[in-house]
């Protein structure tokens, strides 16, 4: 049975650039637009210090709700890298072999993350790390190289509601039984990894559509939840 909070922690992350490496581009790395669920969890877990080896099966949907929307406009920029082989120190200044490659990621990245769990003292332990700012081990947008920034957004009361709304988060296809079609909304459609096992094994490939600029995604879903203090609607991912 799928995991549903009565309360809801909310925080931005952000960077200079993010890169969400595709599953199927290799030789030119090329980046989602949106982070993956993978992705955020890993996030929470690198607040309170939770392995990346164990992390995977303790943000599970049954023990978890998390959900994401964009805060900036979607850019993306390509950045000519030079990666180098090395098997030793005297490799930096001495490089016997090297690769350019042209690595896609997105530019000034912000998202505003929606996350709960079951487990008490796991939430807890997110929330006043996020209040204090501070986290085990450094955040990152998909990359160690794209190093992010937080800041605390507040907790707060949730309800299940079902119907048509407007949504401020991604949105997942199979959800979605009605979408209404708005002339400011851009929509666009990725299928990102959402669940994978303790050793890296993805489980699950889900569709998702998000809006390019932020804006409100308007349609009828199966359920999703309501921020009772703000009035806006996400769905889980």
């Amino acid at each position: 049975m799928l995991f549903q909070p009565e309360k809801i922690l909310v925080f931005d992350i952000y960077a200079d650039y993010a890169q969400f490496k595709k599953y199927f581009t290799n030789m030119s790395p090329l980046t989602f637009s949106m982070p993956p669920r993978t992705v955020l969890c890993g996030v929470l877990g690198g607040l309170i210090g939770i392995d990346k080896s164990d992390n995977p099966e303790k943000f599970s949907k049954e023990n978890s709700f998390v959900s994401v929307k964009t805060n900036n406009p979607i850019k993306k920029v390509k950045v000519p890298t030079n990666y180098l082989k090395t098997t030793s120190e005297k490799h930096f200044s001495k490089f016997e072999q090297h690769k350019p490659t042209n690595v896609e990621y997105l530019k000034k990245p912000s998202f505003r993350v929606f996350a709960a769990h079951k487990d008490k003292n796991i939430n807890q332990k997110i929330r006043q790390n996020l209040s204090e700012h501070k986290s085990v081990y450094t955040l990152n947008l998909g990359i160690s190289s794209c190093i992010a920034n937080f800041s605390f957004v507040g907790e707060f009361d949730v309800k299940l509601a079902k119907g048509e709304a407007d949504f401020i988060s991604v949105v997942s296809k199979d959800m979605i039984k009605n979408i209404v079609f708005k002339d400011d909304v851009i929509l666009q459609q990725c299928t990102l990894p959402n669940f994978m096992k303790n050793d890296r094994e993805v489980l699950e490939y889900r569709e998702f559509l998000y809006e390019v600029n932020g804006n409100k995604i308007s349609g009828e879903v199966d359920s999703y939840l309501k921020i009772l203090s703000t009035g806006d609607n996400i769905v889980g991912m």
